[in-house]
């Protein structure tokens, strides 16, 4: 049980305090901004995977799983097939951890994947009893806040940072075979 908590395993560097400061701007930047858009625009922007989607946005912003193509289309996908489970096979344990495995298999397969958005199926399947779903929760919360996350990122990670964000952004036409 020592090697549990005296480990030599090497940890992380610390984040120096202008990268410290990035995340809690951003976070706390990007979660009030969809805050403010759900109450004045009167349509939902914001779910509670964003919160983690914020983390990777900004604590670690060069990761593939932080750039817009992974943000936008992973929570789309994910989504989409929350919805489509939802109305063909019901809200059951065994329809929400399939719904699970196949938004995690077909963001693998789209080159999308963006650990948060999994668990966009969760939030559709759990709250079913509670909330009235159609296919208009891709476009809010789901498809509105991404791309506003996206936005705040390309603000607050280039007004900050030294690295150019994003890596990439959705690459739907990319010749550059990488297979």
């Amino acid at each position: 049980m020592k090697f549990f908590f005296w480990g030599s395993e090497k940890l992380p560097s610390r984040p120096k305090l202008l990268e410290l400061f990035q995340g809690l701007l951003g976070g706390t930047l990007a979660i009030l901004t969809l805050e403010c858009l759900t109450i004045y625009s009167g349509c939902y922007f914001i779910m509670a995977p964003f919160g983690a989607s914020c983390v990777i946005l900004f604590a670690v912003s060069q990761s593939p799983l932080a750039q817009p193509r992974n943000v936008i289309l992973g929570h789309l996908i994910s989504a989409f097939i929350g919805l489509v489970f939802l109305k063909l096979f019901g809200d059951s344990a065994f329809v929400t951890a399939l719904a699970v495995g196949c938004a995690i298999a077909a963001m693998q397969f789209f080159r999308c994947v963006h650990p948060p958005a999994g668990a966009n199926p969760l939030v559709i399947l759990l709250t079913a009893n509670q909330v009235n779903y159609d296919f208009n929760f891709l476009l809010f919360p789901v498809l509105s806040g991404s791309l506003s996350l996206v936005i705040i990122a390309y603000v607050v990670n280039n007004l900050l940072s030294k690295s150019k964000w994003p890596v990439y952004w959705l690459a739907f036409f990319n010749n550059k075979k990488n297979e």
